[in-house]
């Protein structure tokens, strides 16, 4: 199913070596177009989403998945996040409290566990239920393994139930947590070990 796409993990080189912008822009566009649909109805600017993304990319441990059109070239899924901490003096970092409004997360961090947290995973509408969002998740599991991560955390809509589907499909268990700011959405766990 893989044959029309490719999966690639990005670095915060490969976004700086764009001097066109192309990659950005390009992931920008997906962005916006997924949270602007259910259950989501954000209407967010490009120009917003990439600003974003450079922050993003300043987070400790963040990776970058993308998938692109192997005859058009351009992005057409995308999955992003970063290490989750207890604590940490660089307000760049996400820690369980951030994410979440409460400290029910923390425990993940007991005896100096690792847990990587995805803030967002999106396709293009048009190619969606083809498997790019099941690749975008097992290559970010296979690359969480190599950097000896212990959790895979992801958060999504109690109506999302594509990525509801996908969690289930991949092993991850819901977590009986809530999220205080955003109280519709429910966290989900992957062991990595």
């Amino acid at each position: 199913m893989t044959d029309f796409f490719d999966v690639q993990v990005i670095t915060i080189s490969d976004l700086k070596s764009d001097q066109q912008g192309i990659l950005i822009s390009d992931l920008a566009d997906v962005i916006c177009e997924v949270f602007s649909e259910p259950p989501w109805n954000e209407n967010f600017s490009a120009a917003r989403i990439m600003f974003g993304l450079g922050v993003e990319m300043m987070r400790k441990n963040t990776i970058l998945v993308i998938a692109k059109h192997k005859q058009e070239g351009h992005v057409i899924g995308y999955l992003l996040g970063q290490e989750l901490l207890i604590k940490s003096d660089d307000p760049r970092d996400q820690t369980f409290f951030k994410i979440s409004g409460s400290y029910d997360l923390d425990y993940l961090a007991n005896y100096k566990l690792r847990t990587f947290y995805v803030g967002g995973l999106g396709v293009r509408a048009k190619y969606r239920r083809l498997g790019i969002a099941e690749q975008l998740s097992s290559t970010l599991i296979s690359e969480l393994r190599q950097h000896k991560f212990d959790y895979r955390l992801g958060r999504t809509d109690q109506q999302a139930h594509g990525m509801r589907n996908l969690y289930i499909k991949q092993g991850f268990t819901e977590l009986p947590v809530l999220d205080i700011t955003y109280p519709k959405r429910s966290y989900w766990l992957l062991s990595l070990n």
